[in-house]
């Protein structure tokens, strides 16, 4: 299986390991038992909005919460909340619950919990449904340069 973030990590030599499923998953739980890795591993993509609809990508391990008063406070906006499941696949253009911190169709702010430095691996979706890919964190960190900081509860 070959999909458009598959290509970016083998055009830049970083290494990863395809873990396909017999079924389409949409959550971390559903993934990680597909996929037979710990829960820990996963990181969930959720796309917030605020106001002025700008839009930001927080990324925290899957066992956390996202914090959306920290969030605002580090990206100083008013009201924030969940981005629709239109406004994911227009902004993002993934399916909500397969969404990769990668190779996104509209360029929006990518904001990690730093939970996630500490992981030997992730796991991230592949952008398709039925696969994720499990890499090292700093592997994905130098491809998309987010900003860091403490997002989770």
């Amino acid at each position: 299986m070959e999909t458009k973030i598959t290509q970016l990590l083998d055009s830049k030599g970083i290494k990863y390991r395809l873990l396909p499923h017999e079924k389409p998953v949409f959550t971390c739980e559903d993934a990680a038992k597909e996929r037979n890795v710990p829960l820990d591993e996963m990181i969930k993509c959720i796309l917030l909005v605020d106001k002025k609809k700008n839009y930001f990508l927080v990324c925290i391990t899957s066992e956390k919460r996202v914090d959306t008063e920290k969030v605002r406070e580090m990206m100083n906006c008013k009201r924030l909340s969940f981005a629709s499941e239109q406004e994911i696949e227009e902004i993002l253009g993934y399916k909500i619950g397969a969404i990769p911190p990668l190779l996104l169709k509209t360029e929006v702010p990518i904001l990690f919990d730093n939970a996630i430095m500490k992981k030997d691996k992730v796991n991230i979706s592949s952008g398709d449904p039925k696969a994720g890919l499990e890499l090292n964190p700093r592997d994905l960190i130098s491809l998309i340069k987010p900003r860091f900081g403490n997002f989770s509860k």
